[in-house]
C-alpha cells in the first residue's frame, strides 16, 4: 500500500469538515424575528397586520378601509384591544381624498375620549371648560340668611370623567354650611366659612350624560349670613 503523506490526510480531513459545515448551514433557516441595524419597508399599498391567538384583528398599520377614492388608498393606523373594541385610530371613515385623519383614543364602550381637532388643530376632546370669572369682593357673592338649604348657584355640566373635583369659597358667620348637589343628590361632605368646600368624589352619572350642578348654603344661627363662590369644577380620572 502506498504511503500517503500526513499533510495530505490533514487537508482531506479539513475539506470533509468544511463540507459538513456547509451542508449544516444550508439546512438551517436563519432567524426571522430580529432586525439589527436595518428596517422593514411595506409598500405598494401593503400593511402590517397583527392578529390575536383567537384569530381576531389587533393592529392594522398601512392600508386601512375605506380608500380615499378608487385610485388612492388610505394609509393609517387602527389598534384594537384583545376583546375586539377599538382603542386607537388614525384614519377617517369618509371616502374623501381631502379628509383629514383625526387621532382618536376610545374607551371600551366606543366613546371617543381624546381626539385632535381636524379643522383648526388643537384639542377636540375632552371638552375642558374655562373657569368663569366672578366678583372678587365677598360682599358681592351670592348669599343667604336662611336656616334651610338654599340654592345659590345652578348650572348644567357634561360628564366626561369618572370623578369630580370641586372647590367652593365660603365666607360668613360661624356655623354656616355649603354643599354641592349633582342632579339633586349631595356629593361629598359639607363645607363652611374659612376652609370652604373642597371635594373629590366619584360621579354616579354615565359618560356623556348632562347633569345639573347646584351649590346650596344655609346658616345654623338665625340672623347670620353665609356667602359662597364656586372656584373650580372639573373632572378627574379614576
Amino acid at each position: 500500500m502506498a504511503i500517503i503523506p500526513t499533510d495530505l490526510l490533514d487537508r482531506i480531513r479539513a475539506l470533509e469538515r468544511q463540507v459538513r459545515e456547509l451542508m449544516g448551514s444550508a439546512n438551517t433557516t436563519p432567524a426571522q424575528n430580529s432586525i439589527v441595524g436595518g428596517e422593514v419597508v411595506i409598500g405598494e399599498r401593503g400593511r402590517l397586520r397583527v392578529r390575536t391567538a383567537g384569530d381576531q384583528d389587533l393592529v392594522y398599520l398601512g392600508r386601512v378601509a375605506p380608500d380615499r377614492d378608487e385610485e388612492t388608498p388610505q394609509q393609517g393606523l387602527v389598534v384594537r384591544r384583545d376583546d375586539g373594541s377599538l382603542a386607537l385610530t388614525v384614519w377617517t371613515g369618509a371616502p374623501d381624498p381631502t379628509a383629514v385623519q383625526p387621532v382618536r383614543v376610545l374607551d371600551r364602550r366606543g366613546n371617543v375620549i381624546v381626539a385632535d381637532d381636524t379643522v383648526r388643530g388643537g384639542l377636540a376632546r375632552p371638552y375642558i371648560p374655562y373657569s368663569l370669572p366672578a366678583p372678587a369682593d365677598p360682599a358681592r357673592w351670592e348669599s343667604t340668611t336662611a336656616t334651610t338649604w338654599t340654592t345659590l348657584h345652578r348650572g348644567p355640566g357634561l360628564v366626561q370623567h369618572p370623578r369630580l373635583h370641586c372647590r367652593i369659597a365660603a365666607e360668613g358667620g360661624a356655623g354656616g354650611e355649603v354643599r354641592l348637589l349633582v342632579d339633586g343628590d349631595q356629593v361629598g361632605p359639607v363645607g363652611g366659612p374659612g376652609a370652604g368646600l373642597v371635594l373629590t368624589e366619584r360621579m354616579a352619572a354615565e359618560y356623556g350624560a348632562t347633569v345639573t350642578f347646584e351649590i346650596q348654603a344655609r346658616v345654623t344661627t338665625p340672623g347670620t349670613t353665609i356667602r359662597c363662590r364656586p372656584l373650580t369644577l372639573y373632572g378627574l380620572e379614576s
